[in-house]
């Protein structure tokens, strides 16, 4: 099955959160897309206030738009992430 994503959002990482991702909501169900800067992605929940709550900065919808230096910044920092987290596990497309 096929579903389609609306972006949402980017959440940048803070401190203790997972690293940032950029966030797509399926237009059909509740269910989201977590893409990270390596465009590997998990799936989970937004909230109704988060979509309803339309204030937050969206930046750039794929990461290949975003300027070089951050997305190298954010490379790194998931790099860093999955080494602290050896059970964090993301999909990616072939």
């Amino acid at each position: 099955m096929n579903l389609n994503y609306q972006y949402l959002y980017t959440c940048f990482n803070v401190f203790g959160s997972l690293p940032t991702h950029k966030v797509f909501k399926s237009e059909t169900s509740n269910k989201s897309k977590l893409v990270f800067a390596d465009n590997s992605f998990i799936y989970g929940l937004v909230s109704d206030w988060t979509v309803n709550n339309t204030d937050f900065y969206s930046g750039q919808p794929t990461w290949e738009q975003e300027s070089e230096s951050f997305l190298k910044i954010e490379l790194k920092k998931l790099s860093v992430y999955r080494c602290n987290h050896p059970y964090f596990k993301t999909e990616s497309t072939i």
